[in-house]
């Protein structure tokens, strides 16, 4: 796959197309700010990328569609992609030719297709096999099908990139694409095949097989040790609940299974019918004894009313007897008999006349008369009382007796509530028995058949896996990559020898792990990143990507076959060039190198590479001029002039 050419719309609907030659060195040349960095960002946008890098400004405000034609081996592919109003679109159109497709008009432009469907387009196209790549054990990334999208990753190189010293791949500064260009380079290099994908999920199913058949049969051989002890518990348990004779046990040997079944074709003879009637009475009893204890409360209260009354009675009675036997002292005095009316003047003690009437005899008499009609009234009212208190201690009895006589017949329905009861657990005990010497049965009572069968899998399971493990060391993906990188790595020394970089009289090699570039020092290993000069940096991305994209041409695998490189002489010149080629301070020679290099690559492999080189360079040897495709000069630009006259 390589880019026919490439180019923008306008609002108006004019189109500006930029051209490249296929298998050849394509040099894009001009002065700055003339829109050669966004060349790269268009490729790739078009090529299917959702999140949009375009720069913001005259490209982004002058263009309503951007396009990219592809070639394959015997058909065109042409992607078209609408200015996007946000940061991310998926839209897109698509259409495929013979080799005289060309790009289309603009009242031709329609969305038709996503980038789902184009990414599977290209894919296709490609002829990426089907390959799932599968994170390590205990990793926490999710599986991804290799497409296009990864292939793309090793086919640009943007201005930040190319001079980097700590990313060497394309978005490498992302951790998830990093894992995932990590885990596709294997494929890409051919080292990791659908074959060997298939081979190695054999593998892991196969040890997992062989796994659980030895966790069974270990289970099945420690089970059948414990069995003995668990059925001999069972028939002993069947004993006790008279299930079995009690002999049943002594002697069982080959018998172990007939007793077994016998046990669970055991049928107990108890009666489970609930006792109704029964029932009934006990609820009649208990709302007797109820109402008995309720009327005996009733008596006892009334007896306790009533002798408390009489205690209070017989007190007051004492009281009122001890003032009548004080008064009654007058008798002693003066004879009732012979007290008349006009005594009360006359002393009763000594009997002399008073000179004023003493009214206080009279009244003590009257008091006295008053005291022993009320003893005589309470004497006859405690009589009542007490007799009312014997009334209530007789009706007491019959109640006490009746209530005795509910209790003894409340007991007898109990005790036997409790004999059907038992008989319940004994119904329950021998269910569970049973439940349990069903799930022996199911396991296989003095059944050695099944560890046969087991071992006898076991053993075909060990033979599928050694003979897995047989085809995946002949077809070892380790080794395979590692003889890939060797390779790339040889052609990485040799090419970093030709541009002089630091380091490339050792050995150069590319680390598959880090992704990054080291040199084999005799004191030890020199990543890029501890590297200095932005001109090793820069060589060093070169010399990485020409030398896999070399392995990728030589070894038919399925990349794109171009590579974009976007200020790869950065190194030799100012920060703020506006033309290397007015720069008479440059490195010219080491700049000579570098694009030599990239044609010495692309013509020794015939066709099968297209490099793409947007730069301030401009050499005025004849080669480099024969690859110049655009000059971005004297008023030249990838938006004309006249566009944005347009637009003002």
């Amino acid at each position: 796959m390589q880019i026919v050419s490439m180019g923008v719309f306008s609002e108006s609907g004019r189109r500006r197309d930029v051209k490249f030659r296929l298998g050849a060195l394509n040099i894009l040349t001009g002065k700055s700010k003339t829109g050669k960095s966004a060349m790269l960002d268009i490729v790739e946008y078009c090529l299917g990328r959702n999140t949009v890098t375009i720069p913001t400004g005259v490209i982004s405000d002058h263009a309503s569609w951007y396009y990219v034609l592809l070639q394959f081996s015997n058909e065109r592919l042409l992607i078209c992609r609408p200015n996007p109003e946000t940061a991310s679109t998926n839209r897109a159109m698509v259409r495929t030719g013979g080799l005289g497709l060309t790009p289309p008009n603009f009242r031709e432009l329609e969305v038709n297709a996503d980038t789902e469907v184009l990414k599977d387009a290209l894919t296709e196209r490609l002829e990426i096999q089907s390959f799932t790549v599968d994170p390590e054990n205990g990793s926490l990334r999710h599986p991804f099908d290799v497409s296009i999208r990864q292939a793309l990753f090793y086919c640009f190189q943007s201005q930040g990139e190319i001079a980097s010293r700590d990313v060497l791949f394309h978005r490498q500064v992302d951790n998830s694409i990093k894992t995932m260009i990590r885990d596709s380079l294997p494929y890409f290099l051919g080292a990791a095949t659908p074959e060997q994908s298939a081979i190695r999920r054999q593998l892991i199913a196969a040890r997992r097989t062989l796994q659980r058949t030895q966790n069974r049969i270990q289970a099945g051989e420690t089970d059948l040790e414990q069995q003995d002890s668990r059925v001999t518990h069972l028939l002993e348990s069947a004993v006790g609940l008279d299930m079995l004779p009690s002999d049943a046990v002594i002697g069982a040997g080959e018998r172990v299974r007939t007793l077994l079944e016998s046990i669970l074709k055991y049928q107990f003879d108890g009666s489970s019918t609930e006792n109704t009637v029964g029932s009934k009475r006990r609820r009649e009893l208990t709302e007797e004894g109820r109402t008995l204890r309720s009327r005996i409360r009733e008596v006892d209260d009334r007896l306790d009313l009533l002798s408390s009354l009489q205690v209070e009675q017989s007190d007051s009675q004492s009281e009122g007897q001890y003032q009548t036997e004080r008064l009654r002292a007058l008798d002693l005095l003066v004879p009732k008999s012979e007290i008349s009316n006009d005594d009360s003047s006359v002393c009763p003690l000594c009997d002399q006349g008073l000179d004023h009437p003493d009214e206080t005899l009279d009244d003590l008499r009257q008091l006295l008369n008053a005291l022993e009609d009320r003893l005589k009234a309470s004497k006859g009212i405690a009589s009542r009382r007490q007799a009312t208190i014997e009334r209530l201690k007789r009706s007491r009895e019959p109640l006490v007796e009746a209530l005795r006589d509910n209790v003894v017949e409340l007991d007898a329905l109990a005790q036997q509530d409790s004999a059907i009861a038992a008989g319940r657990e004994q119904r329950e005990r021998i269910a569970y028995l049973q439940g349990r010497v069903s799930q022996e049965l199911e396991r296989g009572v003095g059944a050695v058949s099944g560890l046969t069968e087991l071992r006898s899998a076991e053993h075909r399971y060990r033979g599928q896996l050694s003979r897995l493990e047989e085809i995946s060391e002949q077809n070892d993906p380790a080794a395979a990559l590692r003889a890939a990188i060797d390779s790339v790595s040889d052609l990485m020394t040799d090419y970093a020898r030709y541009l002089q970089l630091e380091g490339s009289d050792h050995y150069v090699c590319l680390d598959p792990v880090e992704l990054t570039v080291a040199v084999q020092r005799p004191g030890g290993r020199v990543p890029l990143g501890r590297m200095g000069s932005a001109e090793n940096w820069v060589g060093y991305h070169l010399v990485a990507h020409l030398a896999l994209h070399h392995w990728f041409a030589t070894n038919d695998r399925p990349v794109p076959g171009f590579l974009m490189f976007d200020q790869p002489t950065q190194a030799f010149f100012p920060e703020e060039v506006v033309d290397a080629a007015d720069d008479e301070d440059a490195d010219w020679e080491a700049v000579r190198r570098q694009f030599t290099l990239m044609r010495d690559v692309v013509g020794a492999l015939d066709g099968d590479l297209q490099v793409i080189v947007c730069d301030h360079a401009n050499l005025s040897d004849n080669w480099f001029q024969d690859a110049v495709v655009e000059n971005w000069r004297n008023g030249v630009a990838f938006i004309p002039a006249d566009w944005i006259g347009d637009a003002e």
